[in-house]
């Protein structure tokens, strides 16, 4: 990774309509003036919203698509976020054992919502919404997370938003049983249980797992400064002890699996300073230069759901075939329609996973992957920062 020399940017960060300029949770409509919004009820929240954000519901071709498809209003965004929320809350009632499909569920008719919100005309989403988009790779002898595996489709819920998500989705993830990915594969790309991945697959002799998420110094959120060239640049600080108590420097074997998208601030060895800067616009706007720069630099980062700002710089560069720069919304509903599969129609796979070495990551991902997904998807949703009480 290289250093930056020719590049002076300003201590503090740069201030747009009275607040600092940083990273937003949302990957794809960031509203980067909005206050973060306190809430412990998500659900009721984008509620709200929708009712204050009215969006009507229609097709394109009336006269063929409402014969075929039917009243413009059964496919309405709210319908969808509510059945949600009914499947959430039957999710919290029930055993560990019997939550993955509700939590799926959840999961699935949240992404309809976003999907009915935010495509412009029903027929951009009503075909799709005939089908998942995932399933099954077959493997008689798959009894652990290493050979179970999970390939996707052309059409469905699924690869519709995932390519809203990911503009190049289709590339990392062709679609076919050729490229499946197994359920190991998609949980050690997850920040929010990766303590639990690194827990379960690293044994005394065996070989060290690599850590793919480094944490930032002291609960801070990347934020924007501008340059002396009068651009604007990404600047983070990576945890200093993260590397070892005695570190001076980010170890080499970290530093070339970073973004090349980042690099070493010169006289500071442990903040990572963006490698391109966008310029500002002289009005009250930011520019699309900005814009664009900014969605490139979100994949970089994953963030924990939490009372805490918890962001984590992933190391996308790092070689090998289990590193899947997708967002973790994709990775995460991937995960559970999987293992939601494996409870509806192979308890006995389940229970055994539930009791293997694997059971602690299992119970880890059960139990937090469906708030951490609404909680993301709430924000692209609404592109506000949405925090639980406590934390602004």
């Amino acid at each position: 990774m290289p250093r930056r020399t020719n590049l002076t940017i300003d201590e503090l960060p740069y201030q747009y309509k009275g607040k600092k300029l940083q990273l937003h949770k949302s990957y794809t409509n960031p509203r980067f003036e909005s206050n973060t919004v306190l809430t412990d009820d998500i659900y009721t929240y984008i509620d709200f919203y929708f009712a204050s954000h009215k969006k009507s519901m229609k097709y394109k071709n009336p006269a063929v698509s409402k014969p075929k498809y039917g009243n413009e209003m059964q496919y309405h965004y709210s319908f969808y976020w509510k059945q949600s929320m009914n499947f959430y809350y039957a999710a919290k009632k029930l055993p560990i054992e019997a939550t993955p499909l509700l939590s799926y569920y959840s999961m699935l008719n949240a992404v309809k919502a976003y999907l009915a919100f935010k495509c412009d005309y029903i027929e951009d989403f009503v075909e799709h919404f005939l089908g998942h988009g995932l399933f099954e790779k077959i493997d008689a002898s798959a009894n652990d997370l290493n050979t179970i595996m999970v390939a996707r489709k052309i059409k469905g819920v699924y690869p519709l938003f995932a390519k809203m998500m990911d503009s190049n989705f289709d590339t990392i993830w062709p679609n076919g049983q050729s490229n499946a990915f197994t359920l190991k594969q998609l949980l050690y790309n997850l920040a929010f249980i990766h303590r639990a991945f690194i827990t379960t697959y690293t044994t005394p002799r065996g070989a060290k797992i690599p850590e793919l998420f480094i944490p930032l110094e002291n609960n801070s959120v990347p934020c924007y400064h501008k340059g002396n060239d009068f651009n604007l640049y990404l600047q983070i600080e990576l945890e200093k002890n993260f590397f070892g108590i005695s570190a001076n420097s980010i170890p080499v074997q970290y530093s070339t699996s970073m973004s090349p998208l980042l690099t070493i601030k010169n006289g500071a060895p442990f903040i990572l300073v963006s490698a391109n800067g966008a310029r500002r616009n002289t009005t009250d706007s930011l520019s699309t230069d900005f814009r664009n720069l900014n969605s490139e630099l979100r994949k970089e980062f994953q963030y924990i759901r939490s009372s805490k700002r918890l962001w984590y710089l992933k190391r996308t560069n790092l070689q090998g075939q289990d590193i899947i720069n997708l967002n973790s919304m994709s990775l995460i509903m991937a995960a559970m329609h999987r293992i939601s599969e494996i409870a509806r129609y192979k308890p006995e796979q389940l229970a055994h996973l539930m009791k293997s070495k694997e059971n602690w990551l299992m119970h880890e991902f059960l139990t937090l992957a469906l708030d951490q997904f609404i909680d993301e998807l709430a924000a692209e949703i609404t592109g506000q920062d949405i925090m639980c009480t406590g934390m602004k």
